[in-house]
């Protein structure tokens, strides 16, 4: 009896310390959206948190908090799942028609960079001032070329004649940047959607025959 009751009494701990955690992250995401990288403070990531200070230090400094909050943004809210595991990615990736590939990327583009869009800004622009977060950067782009060039290979047979996978990968993963995204959402106003219509347009036209 004693060593199921601690069995029980271990899950329990497991299971507040995971919420603590969630808690934390979302805390820290939503500070450095909305107040910059800079600005932030682990006292206000605690006090969104509603935990104490020294619990959010207990999670890691500042740049392990934005990169722990980049990465669970980048895989799906609370998801950490990888993006090209999961369901809506393996659908796109596994459909032949052309059609129904830009519909299901459309699909993706509208759910995933209004959660992802903000952090990965605020990733961005903390990088020039901390070497750690600029390394990370750098990785992170190197992890999104991959990505692009496993998506552009599930289209090879859709491909222009002439144009390589490695040539439509960069070019993929240039037009789906986060700075090109910024620059019609924030810099010109265009609505979400717009942006997606534009951006599936554009792949069709760079890409595809």
């Amino acid at each position: 009896m004693v060593e199921g009751k601690r069995t029980y009494q271990s899950k329990i701990r497991a299971q507040q310390a995971e919420r603590t955690r969630n808690a934390v992250i979302a805390a820290a995401a939503e500070c450095f959206t909305r107040l910059g990288y800079a600005e932030t403070t682990m006292k206000a990531i605690a006090a969104h948190a509603g935990v104490s200070a020294q619990t959010v230090f207990a999670h890691g400094g500042k740049a392990a908090l934005l990169l722990a909050a980049v990465d669970r943004s980048i895989a799906g809210g609370g998801d950490d799942v990888p993006l090209l595991t999961q369901d809506r990615f393996q659908q796109m990736l596994n459909a032949r028609d052309k059609d129904e590939k830009l519909r299901l990327l459309r699909g993706i583009t509208l759910d995933w960079l209004p959660a992802a869009g903000p952090i990965l800004r605020s990733f961005r622009e903390a990088a020039p001032g901390d070497p750690e977060i600029a390394a990370a950067w750098e990785e992170y782009e190197r992890r999104r070329h991959r990505d692009a060039g496993a998506i552009i290979e599930s289209c090879s047979h859709l491909l222009r004649p002439g144009l390589t996978v490695e040539r439509a990968t960069d070019i993929y993963w240039a037009a789906l940047g986060p700075q090109v995204a910024d620059a019609f959402l924030l810099g010109r106003g265009w609505a979400l959607t717009d942006y997606a219509d534009w951006l599936m347009d554009a792949m069709d036209r760079l890409l595809f025959r």
